[in-house]
């Protein structure tokens, strides 16, 4: 028995058939663009444009104290590199590893090739001086080792306070100095001494100030140094030994005698 196909079957297989050879030629074509494009990309990446090539191509903003040579020594990068393969969160850590740098972020600037950092510095406020060691303290106690400003003449001058026996357990003591001292700012300060852990004494332009325990009633100790700025109106004739305020509700003011020799 012999079965014939429709006409209007065979066409049906035809045009499957051609459809079939249309896709398989996209297909082809598609994949053969693809495969132009990638390799074109990546022989564009690899031209020199890409590259950071010398250290001028690096910019850094917010760098106040700390000098680009320190900054180019933490990142420690060999040139030429592709700008794609420099780790750029690395490098932030790098930065952000010395204590003048409080933040630190890298960015990458694809055209022209260029790395972008930008800085915030701690600020110095106060000369610190421990047994061996000289720094600076910044308003949050930080510990700033002085080498990293050795460079730095022309943009850094030195604190007006000068900060004696610091350790790192009177960090939150200092915080609170240092906020009460800029907000009760009618005295000046100029040495902040702990003497013990528990007895802290200021230098100011009224002469000695004793201030005992910065942890009892602290802020009232600067309100009341705060009220003395007229203190040399009411003591004419004779000089101002010290000031104890360890307790402010009772201020008890030293005189050298009218005349007397003050020792050094």
């Amino acid at each position: 028995m012999v079965v014939f196909s429709s006409p209007t079957l065979k066409q049906k297989f035809f045009l499957l058939r051609q459809q079939k050879k249309r896709e398989t030629f996209h297909y082809f074509w598609r994949s053969l663009l693809v495969s132009c494009l990638t390799g074109s990309l990546l022989w564009y990446s690899t031209l020199p444009k890409w590259k950071i090539q010398q250290p001028e191509q690096i910019e850094i903003e917010g760098n106040l104290l700390v000098t680009e040579d320190t900054i180019h020594a933490l990142l420690s990068l060999s040139y030429p590199q592709y700008i794609w393969a420099i780790p750029t969160t690395q490098l932030s850590e790098n930065l952000e590893s010395i204590t003048p740098i409080a933040s630190a972020k890298v960015t990458r600037q694809i055209f022209p090739s260029r790395l972008k950092i930008f800085l915030q510095e701690r600020k110095p406020v106060a000369l610190a001086l421990s047994p061996g060691k000289v720094g600076f303290l910044d308003a949050q106690g930080i510990w700033i080792p002085a080498n990293f400003y050795s460079q730095s003449a022309t943009n850094f001058s030195l604190p007006t306070i000068k900060v004696i026996n610091y350790q790192p357990d009177y960090r939150s003591a200092w915080m609170e100095i240092y906020r009460l001292i800029a907000l009760y700012n009618r005295v000046k300060i100029f040495e902040v001494r702990w003497q013990e852990s528990h007895n802290l004494v200021l230098q100011t332009e009224l002469g000695t100030v004793y201030f005992g325990s910065p942890k009892f009633r602290l802020e009232d100790k600067f309100k009341v140094l705060a009220q003395l700025k007229n203190l040399p109106d009411y003591v004419k004739g004779s000089s101002v030994a010290h000031i104890d305020l360890t307790n402010p509700d009772i201020r008890l003011i030293e005189k050298y005698p009218i005349n007397s020799k003050i020792s050094p």
